[in-house]
């Protein structure tokens, strides 16, 4: 990174020696975004090193660009030097050593990930904004507020007004695939904002096993080109995430029905069948603190639950989408207190 302020008395400033040698590719990304090294590129010790054989190709060749540091304007004896990737020295870079980077990158915000102290597991994400090969922002599940989502986190950072950032030309680089669909009916799920903000590319690490989630076909049905996370980058994810993981498509047990007068009500019918037929569904909230709303037919099985009103609001419209979209059913209505729910 380029340094702008003195390190303190005693400190060793970064050396071309430093540089990774795996390849050229790798040396050049070294320098993307620009880097400050100590200016002791004449000296013997140096020009008998790897990185220095690759520098002078890459200063040759057009690749790197050298200039001096501001730091040596201020007199205190401070021999620095500033080392730049060039565009065309980007350009020389094929895309899946790009991808390499920036997946590392994405990978290593996921660890900070900060997550909501409500005793269940949740993954680590991070995510990562890219444009014309710079990195814009940078992001990790819980950044900016609890529960957020890494996507969230970094489009928060490019502009307050998340439902308004322009990612033409961009890549988003994500640990997991985009989620399709939010627990609130208020919140936007993040494949959606991806698709709103015109991303030019997305690359995720791991598929979401959750049936609900189906980010990477949202994505895709949008014309957003879509890759994976290099093979050994999506192995340390699934190591980082399984405790998580293993949570995802497991059986869940229904909680009890509610003896609780319902919140609200509604029945469906078929077009063309008497209203006898009519199939109906109660909202009951929880009988204890402890309990789940419920979503109960007139038999008293519970169809769908949750621990917020909110969360059961969701199911509710999930079920009214699937019995009035899917099914094709007649909505006969619930009442003043059914409306309310929706409205939630």
């Amino acid at each position: 990174m380029l340094i702008r302020t003195p390190l303190p008395h005693g400190s060793l400033y970064p050396q071309l020696a430093q540089a990774p040698v795996t390849s050229y590719h790798d040396f050049l990304n070294h320098f993307r975004g620009g880097q400050t090294i100590d200016d002791n590129l004449s000296t013997p010790a140096t020009q008998s090193t790897e990185q220095h054989a690759m520098f002078r190709t890459a200063m040759t060749s057009g690749h790197l660009s050298k200039q001096g540091s501001p730091l040596a304007a201020l007199g205190q004896g401070l021999f620095l030097v500033d080392i730049f990737l060039t565009e065309k020295g980007a350009a020389s870079i094929p895309r899946e050593d790009q991808d390499r980077q920036f997946c590392r990158l994405a990978t290593d915000e996921a660890k900070k990930s900060i997550h909501e102290d409500d005793g269940k597991p949740h993954p680590f994400v991070g995510a990562v904004v890219i444009k014309d090969g710079k990195v814009l922002k940078t992001g990790f599940r819980g950044e900016t507020g609890k529960g957020r989502h890494a996507e969230y986190c970094a489009l928060r950072k490019i502009n307050d007004d998340v439902d308004n950032v322009d990612l033409s030309g961009c890549t988003v680089y994500t640990t997991l695939e985009p989620c399709s669909q939010r627990n609130s009916p208020n919140k936007t799920a993040c494949a959606t904002r991806l698709i709103n903000a015109k991303v030019e590319r997305v690359v995720y690490g791991l598929a979401d096993k959750d049936e609900t989630v189906y980010g990477h076909v949202s994505l895709t049905e949008a014309g957003i080109e879509i890759d994976l996370f290099p093979k050994d980058l999506i192995q340390e994810l699934l190591a980082l995430n399984k405790t998580w993981s293993d949570t995802r498509r497991m059986p869940e047990i229904a909680p009890s029905p509610n003896n609780t007068s319902p919140l609200a009500n509604v029945s469906y019918n078929k077009p063309g069948t008497p209203m006898t037929d009519n199939t109906h569904f109660f909202v009951r909230p929880p009988e204890n603190a402890e309990g789940f709303f419920t979503i109960e037919d007139i038999s008293k099985n519970v169809l769908a639950w949750g621990k917020t009103i909110e969360e059961i609001a969701s199911e509710w419209i999930r079920i009214q989408t699937q019995k009035v979209i899917v099914e094709k059913l007649n909505r006969q209505g619930g009442g003043s207190s059914d409306q309310r729910l929706r409205l939630i």
